[in-house]
């Protein structure tokens, strides 16, 4: 008889045909980690409106703060029974990972004095990738359960400066036009690692692969397999990106 996975992982679930399936591509990147390091985990499924009172609860921190300078409190979060500790936030998640359990394959294979080129490496990406949530929040809002529409409609409209998250989403001839902007930002992003590369840094798997790959799994779950600017997403940079989520593809797994 298998004994209880020590580690929780807070997620947030959905309404999408695969369901359980997270929508959350910041929850994917520590999904990726713990598949991809052989951890066992389960995962705890958490409605938007529940996360705050999940912290509470908890008595967690928060890692984050919103630009008012109230705590943000926002998945992923991990509680580890084994050691005790609680932790939010991708990144220090995964630094949390490597330094517990250092008989597993490594996210940061340089170790801690990498760390502040990891953050400069989520910086520029977030910042190339920046057109990208006006397509993927709005499909994101969709696809979420009716317990966490309302409450993720209400928090992050503003984020794409409309009212509502559907009247930020581009339509028309204005779609592929803002849909060239994302190409644009993924080019600039494969230029990082040079041509023909799936990886970047040296020639296995690391944390900018699992961000990255995290991101990109985004587009193809929100979007859809089936949509334009995922046919399109998947040729970009002689099918760097679609190359990449079949080299992770035995780390997508959901473990409940």
């Amino acid at each position: 008889m298998s004994s209880e996975p020590t580690i929780s992982l807070y997620d947030i679930p959905s309404a999408l045909p695969s369901a359980p399936y997270s929508p959350s591509p910041n929850v994917w990147k520590i999904r990726y980690a713990l598949n991809f390091k052989g951890l066992e985990y389960k995962t705890v499924w958490v409605e938007y409106p529940d996360i705050k009172p999940l912290y509470e609860k908890l008595g967690a921190p928060a890692a984050l703060t919103k630009p008012d300078g109230t705590p943000f409190h926002t998945l992923p979060l991990i509680l580890d029974a084994s050691t005790g500790a609680i932790v939010s936030e991708s990144f220090a998640i995964a630094q949390y990972l490597d330094k517990t359990y250092p008989n597993t394959p490594r996210l940061f294979p340089l170790g801690p004095p990498s760390y502040p080129l990891h953050a400069a490496f989520t910086t520029a990406f977030r910042s190339q990738i920046a057109p990208l949530f006006q397509f993927t929040l709005p499909a994101m809002h969709r696809a979420l359960t009716p317990g966490s529409q309302g409450y993720f409609n209400a928090t992050k409209a503003s984020i794409l400066g409309a009212p509502t998250l559907e009247d930020g989403e581009p339509k028309g001839a204005k779609r592929a036009e803002e849909w060239e902007k994302v190409k644009a930002g993924f080019d600039g992003i494969a230029k990082w690692s040079g041509k023909g590369h799936t990886f970047f840094v040296g020639d296995a798997i690391s944390w900018p692969d699992i961000e990255v790959g995290a991101f990109v799994l985004w587009i193809r779950t929100v979007l859809g397999e089936d949509s334009a600017e995922w046919k399109a997403a998947s040729t970009w940079n002689e099918g760097r990106w679609a190359r990449l989520l079949d080299v992770l593809a035995p780390y997508e797994v959901v473990k409940v």
